[in-house]
């Protein structure tokens, strides 16, 4: 259960950042640092290109690399950090923030952006691999639930189903809860757009599958029974667990797909 719930701060979290939407005046500096990531080896570059267009911006030049060396700075430099930045992310990478006072990140500079920016495009590209890896073990999980309900009146072939069940469940939790947590640590963008695309729908149905991450494993707590020695199935708990897994299962594809065709 601490591990359930620990998944639900961090994916509590993730959204939160979800919702921080919001800036509709750009300067001319602004509209500087912005352009599209260069394509990269499928799936990834349908990705960076879905995210890159909306409010998860990874520019790859910004306007302090077109400076030359020895030339006068601007008087007013770049905005470095989103206006409508979420408290986690200000918390994190702010001027003062947690990354910053331990050292693993500099002062905030345009230097050290560039560097961050550098490293928030591994962490999406990274966040988007753990994606279809969570997936699959869910696939892998609903697979051996299935066969768990389908060989319930075999005790042997039951055992094995169920221990290999609960496997894959363990993995799919790990994967997804790393997954998450890259996106929820990584650096802000620069800019942060207010605008709907498959991003924000990306977003919107993360609320969904991380109510099913925690809700279906409870449910699935609840099938089995005792009834003095004897343990047995509740049918009405176990179909419940069984279309709860299902549509979380449905809904996590969907935000993949979506964020990557």
């Amino acid at each position: 259960m601490k591990a359930l719930w620990t998944l639900l701060f961090l994916c509590l979290t993730w959204c939160h950042q979800a919702m921080a939407e919001g800036d509709t005046t750009h300067s001319r500096e602004e509209e500087a640092l912005q352009s599209v990531p260069a394509p990269g080896i499928f799936p990834v570059a349908g990705f960076q290109a879905n995210w890159g267009a909306s409010d998860l911006l990874i520019p790859q030049t910004a306007l302090f690399d077109t400076i030359s060396a020895g030339s006068a700075a601007p008087h007013t430099g770049p905005r470095l950090l989103p206006d409508n930045i979420s408290f986690m992310e200000r918390g994190l990478w702010g001027e003062s923030g947690f990354f910053r006072s331990i050292g693993i990140a500099g002062e905030l500079t345009p230097e050290s952006r560039k560097s961050e920016l550098s490293a928030r495009r591994t962490m999406l590209t990274m966040h988007q691999i753990g994606g279809f890896v969570t997936l699959g073990l869910l696939g892998a999980t609903l697979y051996y639930g299935q066969k768990t309900l389908n060989d319930s009146n075999d005790p042997v072939q039951d055992r094995a189903d169920q221990t290999k069940h609960n496997q894959f469940l363990t993995y799919a939790i790990i994967s997804y809860g790393l997954t998450g947590l890259l996106a929820v640590i990584s650096p802000p963008p620069l800019i942060r757009r207010n605008e709907t695309s498959t991003t924000t729908i990306h977003k919107t149905l993360a609320w969904v599958h991380v109510a099913g991450m925690v809700l279906t494993p409870i449910i699935g707590s609840m099938v089995k029974k005792r009834s003095g020695r004897l343990s047995y199935i509740d049918l009405p708990t176990a179909h419940f667990h069984q279309v709860s897994a299902y549509v979380t299962t449905g809904v996590f594809a969907a935000s993949m797909i979506i964020i990557t065709f």
